[in-house]
Parts: C-alpha cells; structure tokens; sequence
C-alpha cells in the first residue's frame, strides 16, 4: 500500500482536526488517571486505552478509511509510550527527570525513548500515514540527543548535526517515490537545525544578524527544492528577528516570541518605557518593511519559477 495523501478540503480538516483532538483528549485523560490511580491502575487504563485505539485503528484500516486510520494510529502510539512508560514506572525502573530533558545517561528512560521510535515505525510500517514520519524523526532525534548528550550547547549541537543529517535523507525520499515523506523530513531537519542556531545565537543584535542570514539561506534552500516548510520556517525565524530590532529601536517590550504582540498589547500585553518612549511608531514601522520584504521575495520566486508555476503570476 502506498502512502496515503488525501487532498486538502473541509472534510480533510476535519478528519485532521478530530484527530488531533482526540490525541489531546487521550493525553489529558491519561493525565488525570495518573494523578488518581496508582502505578498499576495507571497501566490498566493506559493499556485499555492503547487497546481501544489499536482497535479502531484496525478497523477503519479494514473498511479502507486510511486517513482515520492512521489518525487513531496516531493516538496509538502514544497511548503505547504511556503505556509502557507506566509500567516501567510500576516495576520501579523508570528514573527520575528532575535534572532536567537530557540529563545524563539514564538506561531506562533511553529504552522508553527508543519503544516510541520502533512504534512509531512500525505504525508507519502498517498504515502509511505520512504524518508518523514527523513521529518517528523527532522521537529518533530525542532518543539520539538524549543518548549523545547531557543537555546545553552539546545537545544543541547534536541537535544541529541530527538535523544536517536527516536533510540528505531527506533529499533522498524526494528523489524517490514517497516525496510525501520527505516533506515531514524536511520539516524535522528544519526545525532541529533552526532550534540549534537559535539556542547559540538569541542575545545581541550580532546574534540576530546570524539568525537573519540563516533565514535567508532556508528560503534559498527551500525555492531550490521547492519545499515550503523551510521556507515558512524562515518567515518565523524573520518575524523573531524583527520583534528582536522592533523592541529595540521603538523602546517597548512585546510578549516573548509572539512578533505581533505590539498590534495586540491591549489584550497580550505591552510595556513601554516611560522615561524615552523614544520611537514607538517603529514597531508597526519594522513589520512593514518585514511584510515588504516578504512580498519582494516572493515576486522573485515566481519570476524565478514562472513556467513551473504559472498561477503563481497571480501574485
């Protein structure tokens, strides 16, 4: 069976989103019973519920509903790391977190890291369902960091060289028949290798100019091989960077990583200094010219690409 792909419509969205909602809904149930049960009534429901799950994964595969299938597979799997995470927890061999994600080697915690990437696999293995290649290359790019490092800068470059690793994969799913599956490599790569840049370089105004010229090179990189998700990746990397010089220049301070926080400071919040207020009119000013440059850009592109694309002329 090939990878399942299911054009973009209202129904599409709302398979999706249904799925993801009962994902969120599993994990806050799974939340309340561990704070209500003990270890081992923890693991029974856990186990119930991985049961149900696997069921009606089984099921709507048998009756050819693909996408619904890989969507409860989905749920699935993380029912299975709960699962096997409680019972751990219940024989007395699951370690404690409280130094922190990536804390020292820890064995069985390694071996529940590593159950998540072999069922995710083997979920991707059975239903195809293109979204569990993003499951399995970030629960690998877990395991790997966790495995190689202790946490800090030696994490993030691990972090960085995972993701430098995956894109040639990658690459490589492109060329060949499941470019469906290199679009979710492509997204972990990106977003490993970006996580790692922005783990050394968010302090000063150098540091951003760093981060300016890696978002430059995603959106190269991702017009080269036509792939959208670096190229979104670069447009949030952008919109960092301008909060980052927008604060700076206008003298106000904006939510943490929310770039529009200036247009919505009555209801997220917005402090200014009250002594300078030197140039609040720059904020609005250096979204602007951020939403300039991204029109220039994408003009170039079409230009570039206008026989490949021609609705793109639109624009």
């Amino acid at each position: 069976m090939n990878a399942v792909r299911v054009p973009w419509s209202h129904a599409s969205f709302l398979a999706y989103f249904g799925g993801i909602t009962i994902l969120a809904a599993i994990v806050a149930f799974l939340s309340v019973e561990a704070g209500d049960n003990g270890a081992g009534g923890f693991t029974g429901w856990a186990a119930l519920v991985l049961v149900i799950l696997a069921a009606l994964a089984s099921l709507a595969r048998r009756k050819d509903r693909f996408v619904t299938a890989g969507l409860f597979a989905l749920s699935a799997v993380a029912a299975f790391v709960v699962f096997f995470g409680a019972l751990l927890e219940w024989f007395g061999w699951l370690p404690q977190t409280n130094g922190g994600v990536f804390a020292g080697f820890r064995f069985w915690l390694l071996v529940l890291e590593l159950a998540a990437v072999v069922a995710a696999a083997f979920a991707l293995r059975r239903f195809r369902f293109p979204l569990l290649v993003f499951v399995v290359a970030a629960t690998a790019w877990f395991f790997v960091t966790d495995f190689l490092s202790g946490g800090g800068d030696w994490s993030a470059i691990v972090t960085i060289a995972y993701g430098l690793v995956l894109l040639p994969v990658a690459l490589s799913f492109d060329s060949g028949g499941s470019r469906i599956y290199g679009f979710w490599l492509h997204v972990v790569a990106g977003l490993t290798i970006g996580g790692g840049l922005l783990w050394f370089f968010h302090g000063g105004d150098f540091d951003w100019i760093v981060i300016t010229v890696a978002a430059l090179a995603y959106i190269a990189l991702g017009d080269r091989l036509l792939r959208s998700s670096w190229v979104v990746l670069a447009a949030w990397g952008l919109l960092q960077v301008t909060t980052h010089f927008a604060e700076k220049w206008a003298d106000v301070q904006f939510l943490a990583f929310f770039p529009l926080g200036f247009f919505f400071f009555p209801f997220f919040g917005f402090s200014a200094n009250e002594q300078s207020k030197q140039h609040p009119w720059a904020a609005p000013l250096s979204y602007a010219v951020l939403g300039l440059v991204f029109i220039v850009i994408a003009q170039l592109i079409v230009r570039r690409h206008r026989e490949a694309i021609p609705a793109a002329e639109l624009l």
